[in-house]
């Protein structure tokens, strides 16, 4: 269920209105959700709220790499399914 709350909410900053302030201030991070999905992952796991009980460093770099690959592929879905927004 993290992993699901932290896809959405990568989806939220790479897609949301609210951040185009960011989204054009850094595109390479804000427009890529397999990046922003990275970070958030990787704050998640490093804050503990991703824990998998491996220490921080490797908690941190299991929820970054499953948290990409996880939005990497909603995105694909939901703008298959959906279309791009643009």
């Amino acid at each position: 269920m993290t992993y699901v709350a932290l896809v959405g909410l990568t989806l939220i900053l790479v897609r949301g209105t609210i951040f185009q302030p960011l989204q054009r201030r850094w595109p390479a991070l804000f427009q890529c959700s397999q990046c922003t999905g990275m970070w958030v992952g990787m704050a998640a796991g490093a804050s503990g709220v991703a824990a998998t009980g491996h220490g921080l460093v490797v908690d941190a770099l299991l929820a970054g790499a499953a948290t990409s690959c996880l939005s990497l592929v909603t995105d694909a879905v939901l703008l298959r399914l959906l279309g791009d927004p643009d």
